[in-house]
């Protein structure tokens, strides 16, 4: 009986560990259209896996010297160097962001290869900054 009891959990506790570790890959970006996604909190070992995901342009919203921020976009800089991915740093204030902020955003968009990651402290001045320039008419898409 003891024998089947471990088993058991045993087994709860393996699947308990693949489902976490697959739900926390599955969220590590979000996808606002297939050329674009946005990503919240940046670590170097969150970012070294998005770098695996078939991104090919990083744009980094979130300024270096925000409070809580855990990385520089020089740190993401040489990790997506590594990866062959090219990196823009264009970090702007949650808040108040201009029409210029998305006109800057656009240039950088158009001209960089896609699928697109932008990264930011939540995801969400990324994709207001997005949906500016869209609104704007500023992206080819």
């Amino acid at each position: 009986m003891t024998k089947h009891l471990i088993k058991f959990i045993l087994c709860c506790v393996f699947s308990f560990s693949v489902t976490t570790s697959f739900a926390d890959t599955a969220s590590l970006s979000k996808a606002l259209t297939p050329k674009v996604s946005v990503t919240g909190q940046m670590t170097t070992e969150k970012f070294k896996s998005l770098m695996g995901k078939g991104f090919k342009s990083v744009i980094v919203n979130r300024p270096d010297q925000e409070p809580g921020n855990l990385t520089t976009a020089n740190e993401l800089r040489e990790i997506a160097e590594q990866a062959h991915v090219s990196l823009i740093y264009q970090p702007v204030i949650s808040g108040q962001i201009t029409e210029t902020d998305a006109e800057e955003f656009a240039k950088y968009y158009n001209s960089l290869p896609k699928p697109i990651l932008l990264v930011c402290k939540s995801g969400a001045r990324s994709t207001v900054l997005f949906n500016q320039a869209k609104s704007l008419g500023l992206l080819n898409e």
